[in-house]
C-alpha cells in the first residue's frame, strides 16, 4: 500500500455527499480550523471558509461515486486535489461511533499523518470518451439479457432457437422466430424484445463509429499497438487504452498488473500463507479485458495455442488458471508496448510461458483440436538460415503470417 505525502501546513479532509459535504482544517500540530457541514455542496462558500488558509492548503476526499465535480472544481481554484482509496481509508479507521463530523476528522488527520493511500484522478478532458466506452458495454450487456430472455423463451415452447449470421441484419432472425410463435400474445411480447434488440444494435454501432473516430484523433498509435496483441480486436483496444489512461502512472509492472486484478496479495503469519485477499482491488473492466483477449487468443493464434494447452495440461486440466497466467503475460506485453511504443513481439511471449512449465515435468505428446490444426506444415528438407534473417513480428491468425524464411516460427 502506498500513502500521499502531505507537504503543505494546512490540510482539509470532505466527507462527501450527494447534497452536502463535511469539512474540517487542521493545521500540522493537528489543531482543528474548520470543523462545519456545507449544504448543498456550495463550493463558493466553501472557498470563503477556507480563504485564510488557502495559500498552502490540501484538500481530500474518498474515492466515492460523485468526486468528479469536486476535483474539477479544485482544480480550477488552484488547490492541490487527493483522491482517497476508499477500501484502503475504511481498513485504516475505524471506531465505535460513525458520522460525517467524524469521517470528515479522521480522513483529515490521515491527510497529515501522510497515511492517505492515494487513488487516480483521471484527466477531465479523458473521461467523456471513457463514459462513452462504459456506456457501449452496459447496452451490450443489456443486450445480452433481452437475447437470454428470447432464448429462454424458445426453450420453454420446446422450439430450437433460429441461428443468426450477423446482428447487423437481424430481419431473417426476427422472421425465422415469429414465424414458430402461433400465440398472438406471445408474439407481442416477442416483438417488444426484438425491438429493443434491434434498438441497441443501433445505438452500440453508433458508439463504436464516434469511439473509432475519436481514439483516432487522440491515440492512434496506441490504438494500433494494442491491437498486433494476439487476441484484442478493435472493441478490448478501446477498453484497454481508455480504463488506462496514462501508462506513466504505474511505475512498475507489478504495479500494472495489481491495477489489472490480475494478482492477490496473501495474508501470511508467523511466517505460513493462510489464505488471499484483494481479489476486488483494482478495474474490473481491464480484468475482463484482457480475459477475453486470452481466451480468444490462445484460440485463434498458431503459437500461443500449443503452449496454452500445455500450460493446461501441467495446471490438471484447470482453464481458469491457465487463462490467467496467459491473461498476465498479454497485461506484461501490453505495459511494455506502451512504456516502449513497440509491437507486440511473439518470441517474447513464448520465452516467458515457456518458464511457466515446471522442469522434468512430462509434456503431452501431442497436440489436439484446434492447436493441432493451426499448426504450420513442416518441411523435412533441412534448410540454413542467413544470419541476417529479418524478425516477423505481430498479431497472426494464420501460420503463413509469422513463419520466416528459414522456416522457423519467429
Amino acid at each position: 500500500m502506498k500513502y500521499y505525502t502531505s507537504t503543505t501546513q494546512y490540510n482539509c479532509g470532505i466527507d462527501l455527499h450527494a447534497h452536502q459535504m463535511y469539512v474540517c482544517v487542521m493545521d500540522r500540530q493537528g489543531k482543528k480550523l474548520v470543523h462545519t457541514n456545507v449544504k448543498d455542496n456550495d463550493f463558493e462558500f466553501f472557498l470563503k471558509l477556507i480563504a485564510p488558509y488557502k495559500h498552502d492548503l490540501t484538500v481530500c476526499c474518498e474515492c466515492m461515486f460523485g468526486w468528479y465535480w469536486l476535483a474539477d472544481a479544485c482544480q480550477e481554484a488552484g488547490l492541490t486535489f487527493v483522491l482517497a482509496h476508499a477500501l484502503y481509508v475504511k481498513a485504516i479507521h475505524g471506531g465505535k461511533n460513525k458520522n460525517d463530523r467524524i469521517d470528515s476528522e479522521k480522513l483529515t488527520h490521515l491527510l497529515r499523518s501522510n497515511l492517505i493511500p492515494p487513488a487516480y484522478v483521471y484527466p477531465a478532458d479523458k473521461r467523456p470518451l471513457r463514459a462513452l466506452l462504459r456506456q457501449r458495454l452496459y447496452f451490450v450487456w443489456r443486450r445480452t439479457d433481452l437475447l437470454a430472455r428470447i432464448y429462454s423463451h424458445q426453450l420453454a415452447q420446446n422450439r430450437s432457437t433460429p441461428r443468426q449470421t450477423t446482428r447487423h441484419d437481424r430481419t431473417p432472425w426476427e422472421t425465422a422466430i415469429l414465424a414458430s410463435e402461433d400465440h398472438p400474445l406471445r408474439q407481442i411480447a416477442l416483438r417488444n424484445d426484438i425491438a429493443m434488440v434491434k434498438h441497441f444494435d443501433y445505438q452500440i454501432q453508433q458508439l463504436e463509429e464516434e469511439l473509432k473516430r475519436q481514439t483516432k484523433k487522440v491515440a492512434s498509435r496506441e490504438y494500433e499497438l494494442l491491437q498486433t496483441i494476439p487476441g484484442i480486436g478493435e472493441t478490448l483496444a478501446l477498453t484497454i487504452l481508455y480504463e488506462i489512461g496514462d501508462i506513466n502512472r504505474f511505475p512498475t509492472v507489478k504495479d500494472f498488473l495489481s491495477y489489472c486484478r490480475l494478482v492477490k496479495g496473501t495474508v501470511a503469519s508467523a511466517g505460513k500463507i493462510k489464505g488471499l485477499r484483494g481479489a476486488k482491488l483494482g478495474n474490473p473492466y481491464l480484468r475482463w479485458a484482457f480475459g477475453e483477449a486470452a481466451v480468444i487468443g490462445k484460440r485463434n493464434h498458431y503459437v500461443i495455442a500449443p503452449l496454452a494447452q500445455r500450460l493446461e495440461v501441467q495446471m490438471n486440466g484447470n482453464k481458469f488458471k491457465s487463462n490467467t497466467v496467459l491473461a498476465i503475460k498479454m497485461a506484461r506485453a501490453a505495459y511494455f508496448m506502451l512504456k516502449n511504443k513497440t509491437v507486440f513481439d511473439p518470441e517474447r511471449l513464448m520465452a516467458s510461458m515457456k518458464k511457466c512449465f515446471r522442469p522434468g515435468r512430462r509434456q503431452p505428446e501431442g497436440l489436439t483440436g484446434r492447436a493441432k490444426k493451426a499448426m504450420p506444415v513442416r518441411d523435412t528438407a533441412p534448410v540454413h538460415c542467413a544470419a541476417s534473417t529479418p524478425l516477423c513480428i505481430g498479431q497472426a491468425s494464420s501460420p503463413a503470417v509469422l513463419a520466416g524464411t528459414c522456416d522457423q516460427v519467429r
